[in-house]
């Protein structure tokens, strides 16, 4: 649902759009800050298997952006928003039922997830790189591939070490990269555009 603004107007509308929906963004990055620690730590302090922690962590990161996306319907990156929030949330209840056999198809499947996860924030990153705080998306975009690629290297993974602790890694860096974006955001005045 793009409202078909072109260079410098698009530029201004998607800098007004972050600047007014500054707070759902900094929720929006706590929320996944918070799914990625959660990522990380109950696998390792519980018996809860790290896929069913991982798959809950994406199913609830990906339906708060669907609520977050909500708030920007009239604006281009809404796509964008959408396809991220579709894909964690699919990705999660697949991860979650774990309808593969064996560990390696599962690597695969998170691996899959976080490729596509981290080549959507790079492209979006380029698009939004004249707003303060761009380069947090692209950190997080390049962070989310090293995982996915770390991921299909089948590094040796011990109870510590698992594609949920590298998942909520990346989910730490994008939720960090929403944070950042939204506060530069707030801080702009509209004029840098």
């Amino acid at each position: 649902m793009s409202i078909g603004y072109t260079g410098g107007r698009e530029r201004r509308h998607t800098a007004e759009v972050f600047r007014d929906n500054w707070v759902y963004l900094v929720l929006l990055g706590v929320a996944l800050v918070i799914a990625g620690a959660a990522a990380i730590l109950v696998p390792a302090v519980s018996e809860i298997p790290a896929s069913r922690i991982l798959g809950i962590v994406l199913v609830a990161s990906g339906l708060l952006q669907v609520i977050q996306s909500s708030k920007m319907l009239n604006w281009a990156g809404f796509i964008w928003h959408m396809l991220l929030a579709s894909l964690a949330t699919v990705g999660g209840a697949l991860i979650y039922m774990d309808p593969f056999a064996g560990v390696v198809a599962l690597t695969v499947l998170i691996a899959a997830i976080f490729a596509v996860h981290g080549l959507t924030q790079i492209a979006f990153a380029i698009r939004v790189r004249s707003q303060k705080g761009w380069h947090w998306f692209l950190l997080s975009g390049c962070i989310a591939l090293v995982v996915s690629i770390l991921l299909l290297l089948k590094l040796p993974y011990s109870h510590s070490f698992t594609p949920a602790t590298m998942a909520g890694v990346s989910l730490l860096f994008a939720g960090g990269a929403y944070v950042a974006m939204a506060l530069a955001s707030r801080r702009a005045d509209g004029k840098r555009v």
